[in-house]
């Protein structure tokens, strides 16, 4: 049965519509940088010899994890952007140390957020006045927030500036029972919630290389491998279930996930980055960049007189 013009547009307006409240809510906690979840390692049995070979990918993969573990420290630097495909962004950058232990992850970092109203898109077109990446094209109307956390393995200590607070106090200590305010924005960063998430997207069940060359990074020589990642794969593999729901949606609605990383010639990843994909336009992304692994880098906790348990903060 042919369908009359309304009943089209009403089909397409919907489909926008429910596309726009699925990068809406990537969008409310997706920036929000995590170094909760633990990271662990170990050698794994040697596979039965009727095993196939691994694929480069699978190798990749293997290395990255095996010399994260191996180095366990490193300063980082993120930048994150994520839009609504309409009218909001919200950028980050991020700055910190994190230390790996199999017993999970610990560190700390400094955070500015900023929210704001994304360039008015030309009528015609519906894009951007320019054809710059959204690093290029700042939002309007901008309201910035600043947060620092230092993660222990006992829980996690929360600054916000501007936030109000018992007097004499700095920082709002969440527990791992109490933290799921924490933890729900905290997973809006990647598939893992951790610093450095890009490089979940390394994942041989779900990713293909596209592409490798050398490339000097900041002076050290790198091979970047960019891959293609399949959110339907990807959601296979994702525990999460809210994660692996959004990566399912992503799928559905024709969202393209695009990643790179750069590897030193110890295996060290130097920088990983991901972005999202929709109509050609890039609705997500992120970019951490690794410095001075395994460094002697230290991070004090806050002082006991400037905590209150995070039950106790004003609401």
């Amino acid at each position: 049965m042919t369908r009359q013009p309304h009943e089209r547009a009403d089909r397409l307006g919907y489909r926008r519509r429910t596309v726009r409240r699925l990068l809406l809510a990537l969008t409310s906690t997706a920036l929000v940088l995590s170094a909760l979840v633990a990271c662990t390692s170990g050698e794994g049995a040697t596979p039965p010899p009727s095993s196939p070979p691994k694929g480069d990918l699978a190798v990749l993969a293997e290395r990255l994890d095996q010399r994260r573990a191996e180095l366990k420290t490193a300063r980082f630097h993120t930048e994150g952007f994520a839009s609504d495909g309409s009218a909001t962004e919200v950028r980050n950058t991020v700055d910190g140390i994190l230390r790996q232990d199999p017993e999970g992850v610990t560190g700390s970092m400094s955070m500015t957020m900023s929210t704001g109203q994304a360039p008015a898109a030309h009528p015609s077109t519906g894009r951007p006045p320019s054809d710059q990446p959204p690093s290029g094209q700042p939002a309007t109307g901008t309201q910035t927030r600043k947060m620092d956390m230092v993660m222990t393995r006992d829980g996690v200590y929360v600054h916000v500036d501007g936030a109000p607070m018992p007097e004499g106090k700095k920082w709002g200590f969440y527990t791992r029972q109490n933290s799921g305010e924490i933890d729900a924005l905290l997973r809006g960063f990647g598939p893992g919630a951790t610093v450095g998430a890009e490089l979940d997207y390394v994942q041989p069940r779900a990713a293909l290389i596209v592409n490798r060359a050398t490339e000097q990074l900041d002076g050290t020589p790198t091979t970047r491998y960019d891959l293609v990642v399949d959110p339907m794969k990807m959601a296979k593999v994702i525990d999460n279930p809210d994660i692996q729901l959004q990566h399912t949606q992503l799928a559905e609605f024709g969202i393209t996930i695009r990643a790179a990383v750069w590897v030193d010639d110890t295996g060290a990843p130097q920088k990983a980055e991901y972005r999202f994909e929709l109509d050609g336009k890039v609705v997500k992304q992120s970019s951490t960049r690794f410095t001075e692994w395994g460094a002697q880098l230290d991070f004090p906790t806050p002082s006991p007189a400037e905590v209150v348990p995070a039950d106790q903060l004003p609401k």
